[in-house]
């Protein structure tokens, strides 16, 4: 029997991932979740959130954050369900609720406040234009800038803009993009399986139907959404049509405009530049491999910068984002690096030195350790163009400066359309799994003391 809507609505397991999504839509409805001490600017949203006390709001939304997880594992074998009735089922519950385990979308909706005064956010702090979202963001990052391109920033205008820069609807609205985005993924990963010979169902549950993609690009709005969805595009692309004007202008320049939304969307060159000749590349040896995907590889890169520069010419916002990059690591997260540098910076106050000073040298040295593990990708993966994207952004999501769990469904979208030995699957789910449960339960302790 194939997979329909009417099979996916009898499903028991299906509704268990209902249940969860409202579990944690209801427990991220708490007023203890906003920064502001009135809680969010919606009074319904205050009152729902209200019913559940401090602390079994926090307990219902890491028990559905559970059921989520259980609810996508059961879904791996069921070859009955209509996998994107599923997704659009999970995503009710948490289209009008407040963003649910990270507040970014209020700096999202300060940033497009901070552009409609004509102020340029790479120079004006966050949450210091006045506007309606000031109490919403997160005093950790207020007074700074943003290390954002310039197409976030345009499209978190157009969307406060469009929704009358009202003070709970606007942040809502931040979802827009993303449920376009992940629309748009759900189109292109299982035609991307099926021109790789790959299982499309399977391709869509890891890539589409994971529980990081439905709670922090759909649940949260995370603008990595758009980025992955162009970054696919550009791979479909290649692959349907590849002739000379696809593979060296239109998918590169499919590439610069996701790095236009997110920077490390320009690793997609790789792939782009490796898919057309991957065959020919399993047969070279290691020197002419290299040269032949290096070459390629330069040149497409060389479209997908230009591409990106336009735009940000075009935008008149510039590159001062550059200036903001070593704030990623502010924020306190599980990258191994980072944590790492801290520990060693400790130690070094502890002996009479300078913690910060230490921490940017850690910082410069786990830059070093990042890129040649990314090299070290590139020459094991040279066969195999879209191995070396995924496995590569897989490596810059965890060691990084930051380690976000919405940085992880760009890598699991790329997993999905790659052949992966039993053990790497193994520990692909692991990652999944164990990071989104010990997300939920991080951000239950802590994101509600402040």
């Amino acid at each position: 029997m194939s997979p329909r809507p009417a099979n996916t609505l009898r499903s028991p397991a299906v509704w268990l991932g209902v249940g969860g999504t409202v579990g944690v839509a209801w427990g991220a409805c708490s007023p203890e979740f906003s920064f502001s001490a009135h809680g969010w600017p919606s009074a319904w949203i205050n009152t729902i959130g209200s019913i559940a006390p401090i602390p079994l709001n926090r307990v219902i939304l890491v028990a559905g954050v559970v059921a989520l997880v259980w609810s996508w594992w059961r879904l791996r074998g069921d070859t009955e369900v209509h996998l994107p009735t599923a997704l659009g089922l999970w995503s009710l519950p948490l289209l009008l609720v407040p963003p649910v385990l990270s507040p970014d979308a209020a700096l999202y909706a300060d940033l497009g406040w901070t552009l409609s005064t004509g102020a340029n956010p790479y120079q004006v702090g966050l949450a210091t234009s006045g506007g309606p979202f000031v109490a919403q963001v997160d005093p950790l990052w207020t007074g700074t800038g943003v290390a954002y391109p310039p197409l976030t920033l345009l499209i978190t205008q157009l969307v406060t803009t469009a929704s009358g820069f009202h003070p709970y609807l606007s942040i809502v609205a931040m979802r827009i993009p993303a449920l376009l985005a992940v629309a748009a993924m759900l189109w292109l990963v299982p035609r991307i399986a099926n021109l790789l010979g790959m299982n499309p169902r399977r391709a869509v549950w890891l890539g589409v139907l994971n529980p990081l993609l439905v709670l922090h690009l759909i649940g949260a709005a995370h603008n990595d959404a758009p980025m992955i969805a162009l970054s696919l595009a550009a791979i479909w692309t290649v692959l349907r049509w590849p002739n000379r004007w696809v593979q060296f202008l239109i998918a590169p320049l499919l590439v610069g405009v996701a790095m236009a939304f997110k920077q490390q969307g320009g690793l997609t060159v790789v792939a782009v530049a490796g898919l057309p000749v991957a065959a020919t590349l399993a047969t070279l040896p290691m020197a002419s491999r290299l040269w032949l995907l290096g070459w390629r590889t330069a040149a497409t890169t060389a479209v997908a910068v230009t591409g990106f520069v336009a735009i940000t010419v075009a935008s008149g916002l510039g590159f001062g984002w550059t200036s903001w990059l070593d704030l990623m690591g502010a924020a306190g997260t599980p990258a191994p690096l980072a944590l790492l540098g801290k520990l060693v910076a400790l130690i070094a106050q502890a002996s009479g030195g300078s913690y910060f000073a230490t921490l940017a040298v850690a910082g410069r040295i786990g830059t070093v350790v990042l890129v040649a593990v990314l090299i070290w990708i590139g020459i094991r993966f040279s066969d195999r163009p879209l191995h070396l994207v995924a496995w590569g952004s897989l490596a810059i999501a965890i060691l990084g400066q930051a380690l976000h769990p919405w940085y992880l469904p760009w890598s699991l979208a790329l997993l999905a359309l790659v052949p992966l030995t039993h053990k790497q699957r193994r520990w692909t789910y692991a990652l999944a799994i164990v990071f989104c449960i010990w997300n939920a339960i991080q951000t239950a302790i802590w994101h509600g003391w402040h």
